[in-house]
């Protein structure tokens, strides 16, 4: 998943480095019971935790936004006795293994106006604890609108209750959809690390497509825009703003995320997909692919149609790179530069090799306003977070370009191998040792060492 973050403060993010290794335990699954409900300008939460505390020894604290101002909390029925320091909530410690939270919140949003940049991956620096544009709202767990651990699989039961006017899409698709005094109830129920989802109204969207293919069904909701880019021409933007023109751009988005689709299922394993969403969202910087549903906004569909990739590569996301460990060495490595490495192998299917190696030496090259980027080394693609200006730069390009002199050196064949007994287990936090442990077995351990020889 990719959302571009600004403003961020370093300082704050090493800081919640160090206070949060202690959270890596061998944690049971906790129990979510969460009630939500879309009332003017705020979500009400009503919040179950039923969790288990561990042998080895469980550090009594959430990780929960600071900004969220607590109505009433108890645990075991019993007043919770807690303490907060930035995103940290800390309680009073008990003996007992098995305990139940129950929490009252509101989470403030505005239907109105829109949400500055929330630091994802920190200390929360913003007042707002989700991400909103006008009468769009975004929860994810990095933001901690909800007590959660990382690395850390939990089940999930879910009601979502807004406006008829409005419609809700998650990681996983509901299970349930009724009528309450007016409203629309959503339910869910899954067993994951997170519980994302997207309240949008519904009557906002221009062109709603459905197609089924290969018992799929792909729905598409575009924002209406007066004008989109076409291309860059010259060091120009080129925009259309004739409606059949527009059209025709869009489909050829929808057409390649379909093949993108088939192509993933085909060279590394089947996915069981029964709906995908494709949903354009006015929260800038907020592009995303969250199982389901694949969040789109202007940067995003304009970087789809500059480069033909942008929107094949949240999809891989499907399959590639959402369970990482959160604090662990390679994190981005895995979750973004290996993913994206496999979205230009699709590329390369449909564009032909000349246009996958032009953009393989880009990424290399990497020309900012015509200033050659610097080279690093393996060592620092490992190292990269998300939080300097040059992280992204790092994360998807430089990363990408070690990924394909990996390939050089084993072959095509070789690299999706290591990638399928990489990714493909089940309920996994996949880590870079894992990915070591399949080169490994696979014998292409001197060909990986080789990668900390050279710069790129």
């Amino acid at each position: 998943m990719k959302i571009k973050v600004v403003l961020f403060c370093i300082t704050i993010f090493i800081f919640s480095c160090i206070r949060l290794k202690a959270q890596k335990t061998e944690n049971e699954p906790w129990n979510y019971k969460i009630n939500i409900e879309l009332n003017d300008s705020s979500l009400l939460v009503n919040l179950n935790i039923k969790f288990t505390k561990t042998k080895t020894g469980q550090k009594d604290f959430f990780l929960f936004n600071r900004y969220i101002q607590i109505e009433e909390a108890l645990l075991d029925e019993e007043p919770l006795i807690f303490t907060r320091s930035n995103d940290t909530l800390r309680f009073e410690t008990f003996q007992k293994k098995e305990m139940t939270l129950f929490m009252k919140y509101r989470i403030p949003c505005s239907l109105t106006e829109s949400s500055k940049v929330i630091a994802s991956y920190s200390d929360s620096i913003y007042a707002y604890p989700v991400l909103f544009d006008t009468s769009q709202i975004f929860c994810e767990r990095f933001n901690k609108w909800y007590p959660v651990l990382y690395d850390n699989f939990s089940n999930y039961k879910v009601t979502i209750l807004v406006p008829k006017t409005h419609k809700v899409f998650a990681y996983y698709p509901e299970t349930n959809y009724k009528e309450i005094d007016g409203k629309i109830e959503y339910s869910f129920s899954c067993f994951d690390e997170d519980f994302s989802f997207f309240i949008t109204p519904i009557n906002i969207f221009y062109q709603h497509k459905v197609i089924q293919h290969n018992n799929i069904i792909f729905e598409f909701y575009f924002l209406p825009r007066p004008r989109r880019l076409v291309s860059i021409k010259e060091n120009k933007p080129v925009f259309v703003s004739d409606s059949i023109q527009i059209d025709s751009l869009l489909s050829i988005s929808v057409n390649r995320s379909i093949a993108a689709i088939e192509w993933y299922n085909a060279n590394l394993w089947k996915k069981e997909i029964k709906t995908l969403s494709f949903v354009e969202t006015g929260i800038l910087g907020l592009g995303a692919g969250l199982g389901s549903f694949i969040l789109m906004d202007r940067m995003l569909m304009n970087m789809e149609a500059i480069d033909k990739y942008a929107i094949s590569h949240e999809l891989s996301h499907i399959w590639l790179g959402i369970h990482t460990e959160y604090l662990a060495k390679g994190k981005f490595f895995m979750g973004e530069s290996i993913p994206e490495y496999i979205n230009l192998m699709y590329y390369e299917s449909w564009a032909g090799n000349d246009a996958f190696e032009k953009a393989i030496q880009d990424k290399i090259n990497l020309t900012l306003f015509d200033v050659p980027f610097y080279t690093v080394t393996f060592e620092q693609v490992l190292n990269q977070r998300k939080g300097d200006s040059q992280a992204d730069e790092i994360i998807y390009h430089k990363g990408v370009a070690f990924v394909h002199e990996f390939q050089k050196l084993i072959g095509r064949d070789k690299l999706l191998k290591i990638v399928r007994e990489t990714y493909s287990v089940p309920k996994h936090f996949v880590s870079l040792k894992d990915f070591e442990n399949s080169i490994k077995a696979n014998d292409c351990w001197k060909e990986y060492l080789k990668l900390y020889e050279i710069e790129l």
